[in-house]
């Protein structure tokens, strides 16, 4: 077995291990939480932004998300969400949520996405002050993805189904029905194109429009999940993370992988492994990857031979 590439940078962003991760998706910004609360970070930059806390009690945010223009950052914790502004720090809202939330994403408007594990999820447009209520899963949804412009959501749940449905109206406008478990869904900015994984380790990308499969991941690893994904590259290429440290990237075309990286670990004897939580395009052909160790790190994509 080959040795994973050495990182061309390494930076620990906190120093103990963190819940939940987010890079932004042109790489500027990282949003981070641990047991000590939420951080905003410039990447760039020495220190935090923003340090955040979510409710009373000790933080427990378990995920997050930051819009792709950069405007706003979101935060969840199992009963609560919170929707922050990135350019002065303030709390624009805080909801409390009526049974355990399981993820969330937030659109360009400061829209945003809650799914829930009783299959329901809540769709919010804070500055119209309207709560739509999308009751298209029976199962526990694991994954949300929402378009730049908030108009679209693509949602996952337990029992593999996955819908693309309308934010102001509630109606489906595709919909399908996986292998197994749906994990992960993420879809472009542009909203034309669409990935979606399940838990035995296929992963499809789909245009939005037709619903056809575009390609099928080529996946050697049994039992492959992915915890992280997001389209590069004016959508040519997917970066995708992995529970077990592993950071891919594929071309969209043709869903071959093109290469693979191995987030590192921290010196300290603990943890074992990493899971990577948000992954994002860098500066020239490079690439970034955020890990459950709290290390924010930068990758070289090899020459295409």
């Amino acid at each position: 077995m080959s040795c994973s590439p050495s990182p061309l940078s390494s930076k620990a962003l906190l120093t103990e291990p963190s819940y939940s991760a987010s890079l932004s998706q042109d790489g500027q910004y990282a949003l981070i939480s641990n047991k000590d609360g939420i951080f905003f970070w410039d990447v760039n930059q020495p220190q935090a932004r923003y340090h955040w806390i979510q409710g009373s009690r000790n933080n427990d945010v378990i995920a997050t998300d930051i819009s792709p223009n950069n405007q706003y950052a979101i935060t969840l914790s199992n009963d609560s969400v919170a929707l922050w502004h990135t350019t002065d720090g303030t709390a624009l809202g805080w909801w409390s949520l009526p049974v355990t939330a399981q993820c969330v994403a937030v659109a360009n408007n400061g829209q945003f996405l809650v799914g829930l594990a009783d299959g329901s999820v809540m769709a919010l447009n804070p500055q119209h002050q309207v709560l739509i209520k999308f009751l298209g899963h029976n199962e526990k949804v694991n994954s949300v993805a929402i378009s730049a412009d908030g108009s679209l959501a693509l949602t996952a749940d337990n029992a593999a189904k996955v819908l693309l449905w309308r934010t102001d109206s509630a109606q489906i406008q595709q919909q399908w029905q996986l292998q197994s478990r749906a994990l992960n869904v993420t879809m472009s900015t542009d909203s034309r194109l669409l990935f979606m994984s399940d838990s035995t380790g296929n992963a499809w990308i789909r245009d939005s429009q037709s619903g056809n499969i575009i390609s099928e991941l080529k996946i050697t690893t049994r039992q492959m999940n992915f915890s992280s994904a997001r389209f590069i590259q004016n959508n040519t290429r997917l970066l995708t993370g992995t529970p077990a440290r592993e950071l891919q990237l594929w071309q969209t075309a043709t869903g071959k992988k093109i290469a693979s990286w191995q987030v590192s670990l921290p010196d300290k004897p603990l943890p074992q492994s990493a899971v990577v939580y948000s992954v994002s395009q860098w500066q020239g052909n490079s690439v970034q990857s955020l890990s459950s160790t709290s290390l924010l790190e930068r990758w070289q994509i090899p020459e295409q031979r």
